[in-house]
Parts: C-alpha cells; structure tokens; sequence
C-alpha cells in the first residue's frame, strides 16, 4: 500500500511543522498536526498571519501560511520570495522551546519569581542549551539543559563554567534527548535528568526522566516533581544531608586505615544517613590543608587533613570527595563548598581522633583570603613530608614554584604559585617596613628605585639578602596591598639603569604575582603589562596627594571622577569608577566615596548582579568594606545590641551613622564658606533623609536640614533674569498655543527671531528650550516639503499627512487629551521592549483596556512623536515597535523618523532598517 492510499504525499520534503507566535524572535511554539481538522481549528484559534519561521528554530523570521489539506499532510508554509536555511522542520525542530516553556510554567508553579528563559547557540543552527534563571536578586538560580551533543571535555567544561559560587545553591543540569550526556551525569552523581517530548492532543507533551544506575530510566511529567535547595526531586529522587540522591542507595563502604590491616567504616557517595545526627555546613566556612589520600572505591576518595571552621579551632578530619574532582594538594588551602557535612564526630579521646567529614565539592583559597584560617598551616605538612622517606618518595610535584637559588643553602624556596605567604621573622619585619617606607617616597616622587638602591635607603647591605629573601621581603611589602586590590608596591622596582632599559621588568615581579595570588598562567608579558600600570596607578595616584592635602585644610574637593558621557555604557561607566577608586580611593573623602558606591549601585542594578565578571564583584566588595570601615565602628555594647536586633534596626543604625557623617562635612564646608561644596553635600544628603533614615531618625533631623537649606538659600547669588531667554521662552509657548492656527510664514518668522535672540547670548540655551527649537525646525521644514506639493498657506489641522494621502479630516483631539495617552502608550511600548515583542495599533487599544479610542491617523502620529519626544538621538526610536498587521513597518515610520529629525533612510532600505531598530530596542531595554 502506498502512501498516497491515505492521500498524503510523503515524498514533500518541504513541509514546515513547526513555527512560533508572537512574531519572528519569539518563543511560544507551535505544533501544527497533519490532520486537516485540528489544522482548521488552529487557523479559527489564532488566525492565518500569527505564525512565523521563528529565529530561534533556526528559520527567516518571516510569515508562514496554515495550509490544511486534504490530499497531503497540513503543513505551514512560506510566503515567497523567501530564502530560508531552516535544516530542521519536523516534528521535534520545536522541542527545545516546549522544554523551555514546560520549566518556566512548573517554576512559576513552584513560587519562583523572575524566572527568565534563554536559548543558548553553542555551534549548530538552534539553540543547543536552556538555560532558565529565577529567584531573587540576591538568591539567583540557574537550570542548564543541554540540547546538542558534546564531548566528555567539553562536559566537564560546562560544568566549571556553570558551577555556583560558594554559599549559593548548586546549578541543576538536565540533558535534552538528543544529547546522550546523561550516562556522564549519572557516573559524577548517581542520577541523572532526561527529557523527552511526544505528540499528544495535536501538541507536544514535555516528559521529564530519572536516569537510575543499572540504565534504568523512570519517565513522569514535571508536576510531580518539586524543586529543593539541592535541585529537583523526582519520585525516584529523594532529598538528603547529601543533596539529590536515589531513593534505592547502597549500604556504607569500608576501606582500610593507613599502615594496618584493620577496616574502618567510611562514608561512601551512595551511602545511607549515618546513624545520629548529622549537620550540614555552611558552603565557604571550613578549610582543609595537609591532604593525604587515605582510600578510593565507591567513586569517593578518603583524605587525612587539617581542618578549622573560621573562627575556631583547628583538629584533625577524615575527609571524603568526590574521584570526579581533581586531587587536592597538600601545599595548598581549600574550602568545602557543595553538599558540605559533619558525618561523625571523633570516635576516641585522644586528640588524634578525626572528624568525619563529607563534601561534594571544594575550592583553593588564595593566599591573599587564607588569613581567614590562620592556624592551617601548608608548610608543616611539605616540611613533614620532605623530612620523611616515604613522603619524599610519594611528595606531590610542586607545579609553577620558583626556583630556588643555588648559592643560598640556608633560605627556603620561593613560595609556589598563590602559595601562603610564610611568617616573616622579626627583624625582616621590621626590614618590610623600611622598604614600605622607602618605596611610598619614590612613588610620591614620580620616580623608579633599583634593588640596590632600595637597600641602600632602608640600611641594609644587599649581599645579605639572597634572592629567597628578596622574594620574601617583596611578597610581605605587596601583600596587604593585593588583598585591598591597590597597585603593588613592587612596580617601582627597575633593573639597574646600566643593565636594561627603564621599561623592562626585572625578573622577580613575576615571582612576586604568582606568591600573592595571580593564576599560574600569567606569563612575562602578561607581568611586563601589570608592572606598567601598577606603576602608573602609583604615580598617578600620588601626583595627587598634594592638591588633595591643600584642599582639605580648606575645602573638601570633589572626587575628580570624570562626568559620564551622553550614550556610556553602564559597564563602561562602572570600569570607569573601579578604577578611580582603585587609583584614588584611599584619599576621597567620604562624601565622595559615597556618592561614587551609589552610582555604582545604580549601574550594577542596570547591568544586573549575574553578569557582573567575578573581579568587578570582589572590586565593589572591598570598596562597600572600606565605606563601613570609615562610617565608624560603634562600641562593643553597641555592636552587640546591633548584632541582636533585626536587620531593619541594623540598617536603621548605619543609615543614621552615614547622615551624621555628611552633616559633618556640610558644617566644615559652611564654616569655610564653601557655597558649592555645601549643595553637593546637602544634594547628598536628600535620598539619605528621605528614603534610609528612619521615622523617628527622620523627625529629629528635619529641622537640621531645614537649616541647612535656609543658609544655602541664603548664600546663593539671585544671577539677574536674562531678557533674551524670557523672550525666547515666550516665543516658544506661543508657539505651542497656537499650533493648529500657525501659518509657515509665522512660524519661519517666529525661528528667525529666536535665532536672532540666541546670537546676543554669551552661552547656548538650556536643554529643554534646545529640543523645542528642534522640533518646531522639523515642523517648519516638512510644512515646506508639503507646500511645494501645492497645500501652502494651509494652517497645521490642512497640512497634508505623508502617511494619510489625504487632507486631515475634522475630529481630531485637542493636544492636552493626546498627551496623556502619550505617556500611556510610551509605558506601553517599553514593556514590549523589555518582553523582545512588537504590537500593532489595535493591540495597543486592548491594552490600554479602552482608554486609547479609535483616532484619526494624524492624531496617531501626534501620539507616537511625542512619544519619542524624549528619546535620546543616539537611540532608536521607541514607536518603531509599532507594526503593520503583517510584521512590517507601520505606515507613519517615515514620517516619525522625518518628524523626528532622523536620518532619511531610502525606499529600498526602509524595512530593513526598521527590524534593526527593533533588535536594537530589544537588546537596550532587556535590562532596563
């Protein structure tokens, strides 16, 4: 029997079963079945022109047509001329935005807030990863399902890149059906997410799988699974101490203690609770150096180490990790992050008697934050390890270190990459000082210093310090300065003039960034660059000093920080200030390093705390540390009540503490009579009083501030009133009254004289006036193009719209009701571009639940210029995302952009240019 017996034609290769709703960029899927019945009621649902060959199906973007057939399968199809590369067309092509759209639904249901959707390209032509973010601001979640293939490196790429911070709740990865990663998943976890998709109902049903050891796969839907802090629990899945495990786990392993034939229980990754309580840890709060592998089986590897809970006291733990995670050295600290707990305390008396401890997860400490854990201490352990035969013969190779000279037999080597800095000794401290000291005069003199010459300054003869020693003495100096992520002191350091040139390196600054922390990959010239500008930073910043000094015996000035430019970019913004306060922090005052975090703040809030880089992160960080510190500590008593009472009263206090600092500093700038100076600060001052103080904070400092603002009304000089501006304002709302009776001649007769008045002003007007002569110009110059059609002298209502082909007809609204309905369709049109949409005029109505009538077309333009009235120019125009019925320009687009003083853009190009200011609105309003 033929196909053709059911009347389809299977050997149509062109069929299109897939498509999306909502225009080319969305995410709404569509199924469309081969029956013609159910293709019929789709069409009556939704209509013949809301399908697209949506971007993310790797398809054109433009229109598709339902057809429901009789004699082959119903198929949407494209409208020609079209030329699209869309390879996959099936039913599957559309799976991965069911999927999407199955987790986004189920979170909702779960109370998740925000929860967003992105579609992520990894090399083939759809999306070939989800990835789903939701939470809070401050509490951000992720779920990664990987769609495409890819190879075992690659996976456990991912897997670092996707990791979550410590102290955050893990990333949930699941894996699509196509990707045939989940047998990876299940060897690192014990279980593994699946997901599936079949045709039900004339749509496709999301299936979600628990991938058991054994290759055993349980399918279920998504609302019979909750979401956990460890992550999603199945009815095959259940939540424990340890996170996420199978509900049918195996006993606890054995393994052998070291140098006996005696077997000791040990916590394996499939093991059951233990019996008493067990307490999870707080991801990031306990360390462990001195690891010496004990066992391996069961996929877990055993470690004897010294641990210490910040804070507290250091004892002996039996650690168990994961054989997934690379081994952790013994020079080196760590910190156990994921699924962290206390499996059992020490089964005997002595102080030999570990701890139990399980983790599925950890990372190095840098030498600069292992402070935080003063009493783990790597260089026992190499020294142990060293003295003894054994360790000698199974010592872990020391990757990166620097080489240790050969003349100094009585000097331990340089410290290892990001190696803790060993204790310096008494004497060398007080040597660290001198140099310190020495090195603080050269850079305020603008200067370099040689080694030698270093040593000569602080009294000390340079043969007696060995290169050992020097790489001591550097790290100790630089030390306090990397962890604050100011500039090193050690840049100032140059090869002996007769040797090199004054712009080279010597050969140990990068010895000294590698024991402060700097990742082991930093090479020379990477080095030659830091060195560079740590130097400049150090000049720069100390060049300073002196005008900061003599300004603040009088006046507290400014922070110097550059004004933002029109169109900045807020990560270039926020680059911006990390590096002034990185430069010039230490020596602001504290209005200004205020007024600089709380721009900061507003950027961040702008760019969004997820896609800050780790750097910036940990740069704002200190700087918020630094702003507490030089806000006052309070006493002990008060800091305990602080630390007792609710977060709302710790906040109250410290709101009260910033005000009271910048009332000193209005009164000082008063006393100097420094008018300037005291708006900035009490301008400083208004959010502070308004929005962080308390009620009854609030009433007991407002007749301060009307203090203060009473003495700077007193002091401001009344300037006298500019007779050409009065004129030209108005000139200007003349103009506006009599807009619809305005002839051209008046109005080129009303521009000529404003443009007469401008020329007796020294200086340019203000802004508001600037933008109205702009567009009473752009009045007057398309009032022209339309007169030399054969309509002059005709009053603005007779003025031929290009976009009409006709005479304006009477009804037409007064102004001052279009502009309400200005503001209202603007809010409109940003919410579409936040949403990555666009509306038609008729979808504007029904949002605006009535109150935007049926208008005349003039009246339609009138509301969209004004509109964009405020629009910056380097900015696409927000009534761009106004369409046609068929996804194409509105018909007023040209004459907005005319209207508008845009760039006239040609017939040809019109289309195109109008879907690039529609992307370009999508991308500048997703974050807004």
């Amino acid at each position: 029997m033929t196909p053709a017996t059911f009347g389809f034609d299977e050997e149509d290769t062109r069929k299109v079963q897939t498509a999306v709703r909502g225009g080319p960029d969305s995410g709404i899927p569509q199924f469309l079945p081969y029956e013609k019945q159910a293709a019929s009621r789709l069409r009556e649902e939704y209509g013949s022109n809301a399908f697209s060959c949506g971007v993310l199906l790797g398809g054109c973007g433009k229109l598709l047509t339902l057809r429901a057939c009789d004699d082959k399968k119903s198929h949407f199809a494209h409208r020609p001329p079209v030329r699209c590369n869309r390879t996959a067309r099936g039913e599957s092509s559309a799976d991965h935005l069911y999927i999407g759209e199955a987790i986004s639904r189920w979170l909702r249901k779960q109370g998740q807030p925000n929860v967003s959707v992105q579609y992520v390209k990894q090399g083939n032509a759809r999306s070939d990863a989800i990835e789903i973010r939701f939470g809070s601001k401050k509490k951000r979640r992720l779920i990664h399902v990987q769609m495409a293939r890819r190879a075992f490196k690659e996976w456990q790429s991912d897997g670092e890149l996707l990791a979550a911070p410590a102290g955050k709740p893990p990333t949930v990865r699941m894996y699509g059906p196509d990707s045939q990663l989940a047998p990876y998943e299940l060897e690192a976890t014990g279980h593994a997410l699946r997901f599936r998709c079949e045709t039900a109902n004339g749509t496709r049903v999301v299936h979600i799988g628990t991938h058991l050891p054994g290759h055993r796969v349980e399918w279920t839907t998504l609302d019979q699974c909750r979401l956990v802090h460890a992550g999603i629990v199945t009815p095959w899945l259940k939540e424990s101490p340890y996170g996420v495990q199978p509900k049918d786990v195996a006993a606890p392993g054995t393994a052998t203690g070291p140098g006996t034939g005696e077997r000791k229980p040990v916590p394996s990754v499939t093991a059951a609770a233990p019996a008493g309580p067990v307490l999870p840890l707080m991801p990031g709060k306990v360390a462990f150096t001195g690891a010496a592998l004990v066992s391996e089986e069961n996929g877990r590897r055993i470690y004897d180490a010294d641990a210490q809970p910040i804070g507290s006291a250091m004892f002996r733990a039996r650690i168990s990790l994961p054989t997934s995670a690379m081994a952790p050295r013994p020079d080196h600290v760590y910190a156990l992050t994921e699924r962290a707990a206390v499996l059992s305390g020490p089964q005997g008396t002595g102080p030999a008697s570990p701890w139990a401890l399980r983790a599925e997860g950890f990372v190095r400490i840098p030498a600069t934050k292992a402070a935080e854990w003063e009493l783990l201490d790597p260089s026992s352990h190499i020294a142990a390890q060293d003295a003894s035969p054994a360790g000698a013969a199974t010592a872990v190779p020391k990757r990166n270190a620097a080489p240790a000279p050969e003349a100094a037999t009585d000097e331990a080597p340089a410290a290892p990459v990001a190696a803790p800095m060993a204790p310096v000794s008494s004497p060398d401290g007080r040597l660290v000082g001198g140099l310190s000291r020495a090195l603080l005069k050269t850079a305020r003199e603008g200067s370099t210093i040689t080694w030698h010459e270093l040593l000569e300054q602080a009294g000390v003869n340079a043969q007696s310090v060995s290169q050992a020693r020097q790489m001591r003495l550097l790290t100790a100096v630089d030390a306090p300065h990397a962890k604050a992520r100011r500039p090193l002191l050690s840049s100032l350091i140059t090869f002996s003039r007769q040797a090199q040139p004054n712009d080279v390196p010597p050969p140990f600054f990068r010895q000294v960034l590698l024991a402060l922390g700097w990742p082991h990959w930093t090479d020379a010239a990477r080095a030659a660059d830091i060195w560079r500008e740590h130097r400049q930073r150090l000049h720069r910043a100390h060049r300073a000093l002196p005008g900061r000094h003599a300004a603040s015996e009088g006046r507290p000035e400014s922070s110097g920080l550059p004004t933002a430019r029109e169109g900045e970019r807020p990560q270039a913004r926020l680059l911006a200030i990390l590096r002034h306060l990185d430069a010039v922090g230490d020596e602001l005052s504290f209005v200004d390093l205020y007024r600089l975090l709380e721009e900061a703040d507003r950027l961040v809030s702008r760019i969004g705390e997820p896609f800050l880089p780790g750097t910036s992160k940990e740069r704002l960080h200190h700087w918020r540390t630094v702003f507490r510190g030089r806000r006052g500590a309070p006493s002990d008593r008060s800091r305990e009540n602080q630390e007792g009472a609710e977060p709302a009263k710790a906040s109250d206090i410290a709101a009260r503490v910033v005000f009271d600092r910048m009332a000193d500093e209005f009164r000082a700038a008063r006393e100097a009579g420094d008018l300037m100076r005291a708006k900035q600060v009490r301008s400083d001052m208004g959010p502070v009083y308004a929005l962080r103080l308390s009620l009854k904070d609030r009433e007991a400092v407002t007749g301060l501030m009307r203090d203060f603002k009473q003495w700077v009304r007193d002091q401001e000089r009344k300037s006298p009133a500019d007779p050409s501006l009065q004129a030209i304002r108005a000139i200007i709302q003349d103009l506006g009254t009599r807009r619809r009776a305005l002839t051209t001649a008046e109005l080129a007769s009303a521009l000529e004289e404003i443009d007469r008045l401008r020329r007796r002003r020294s200086k340019d007007l203000p802004k508001s006036e600037r933008q109205a002569l702009v567009r009473w110009h752009n009045n007057l110059r398309h009032r022209r193009q339309v007169e030399g059609s054969g309509d002059a002298g005709l009053p603005i209502d007779r003025v031929t719209h290009p976009a009409d082909g006709g005479d304006r007809a009477p009804g037409k609204l007064p102004m001052d009701v279009l502009r309400p309905l200005a503001v209202r369709v603007r809010a409109v049109l940003q919410d579409v571009a936040r949403a990555g949409t666009t509306v038609t005029w008729g979808d504007l109505r029904r949002r605006l639940g009535g109150e935007l009538p049926h208008l005349h077309p003039d009246d339609q333009g009138e509301i969209l210029v004004m509109v964009d009235g405020d629009t910056p120019a380097n900015e696409p125009l927000l009534s761009a995302l106004v369409a046609g019925a068929d996804l194409s320009p509105h018909g007023l687009y040209r004459h907005l952009r005319h209207s508008l003083g845009r760039e006239r853009v040609p017939d040809v190009s019109l289309e195109m240019h109008w879907r690039m200011d529609v992307f370009r609105l999508h991308q500048l309003w997703r974050h807004r």
